[in-house]
């Protein structure tokens, strides 16, 4: 079997925790090597695509729509499925898992418009918020503000919104003070969960942003929080990353990383290997 693990033009030999998949899947005898998911290639060649470090996206959303439908009209298997990244890859499925029960930040789901109107960010009592695109990975266009600030918030970002759907979320001081979870899966069983935290004075827990990321042991009520929103979505699902934070006891949701998560290889000993062997194990291989 020939396996495109598919990338970006940033990380074209993959990130250096993912690098080892290739010679895993060697060692199963099959073919894995890095390809670029916005390039001219013969896609027709792969008889399984995985996608991996697809973290550039968000930026090309036209882009990557077309590149969708065209891998489809080929055939060609993918981890995770095409419509599981159809619906994963704008944020508003946050709304429809709220629908049916589950715990998520408290939202306000803004589709484009002309007329960018923020005023019932200010009935929420919130005392802060997070203001971003639907559409985004890596904190893009994300910014946390005061309720002071809303006028200038909504000046800036009248813009975007005549181009993007957005999202405004209560801002969850879990984030910074005891850090979000990040619970990872493969093919819907448990691996290993990553604590996240933001560096002082800083909201984002992103590597780049100066965060820190610890492998941590979890108790069963986070991970029975994950499988059940994993119940929610159907789909053969490679790989899942549950992002959360603990709340009066309760598990909220932020985000379900269904498309390219990073899931911390590095940190977690075995997980590579778990990963090649659910591949294989759904693939029928």
């Amino acid at each position: 079997m020939k396996i495109g693990l598919v990338t970006c033009e940033k990380e074209p030999d993959l990130p250096a925790s993912e690098r080892p998949l290739i010679d895993l899947f060697r060692a199963h005898g099959h073919v894995a090597q890095p390809v670029i998911w916005n390039k001219t290639v013969r896609w027709n060649e792969f008889d399984l695509l995985i996608i991996r470090s697809l973290w550039d996206y968000h930026l090309y959303p036209k882009e990557f729509s077309t590149w969708l439908q065209q891998i489809e009209k080929l055939n060609i298997p993918t981890f995770n499925p095409i419509p599981t990244l159809r619906w994963n890859h704008h944020k508003f499925y946050l709304r429809e898992l709220e629908t049916k029960g589950i715990a998520i930040a408290p939202t306000i789901f803004i589709p484009k418009t002309n007329s960018l109107d923020l005023s019932e960010v200010n009935k929420r009592n919130w005392r802060k918020a997070v203001i971003k695109p639907a559409v985004s990975a890596s904190s893009f266009h994300t910014r946390a503000f005061e309720m002071s600030e809303l006028p200038s918030v909504e000046n800036d970002y009248r813009s975007l919104a005549q181009e993007r759907d957005l999202l405004v979320q209560e801002f969850m001081p879990e984030v910074p003070v005891t850090g979000e979870l990040s619970v990872i899966l493969f093919n819907r069983i448990y691996s290993h969960t990553i604590l996240k935290k933001a560096r002082p004075g800083e909201f984002r827990v992103q590597s780049e942003y100066g965060g820190s990321a610890t492998l941590i042991d979890t108790d069963q009520l986070v991970i029975q929080a994950a499988k059940q929103i994993l119940s929610l979505i159907s789909g053969k699902l490679l790989y899942a990353r549950i992002d959360g934070v603990m709340r009066n006891g309760k598990f909220v949701l932020m985000e379900a990383e269904l498309i390219e998560p990073y899931l911390f290889f590095g940190l977690a000993p075995g997980s590579p290997e778990k990963f090649v062997r659910s591949c294989l194990e759904l693939a029928g291989k």
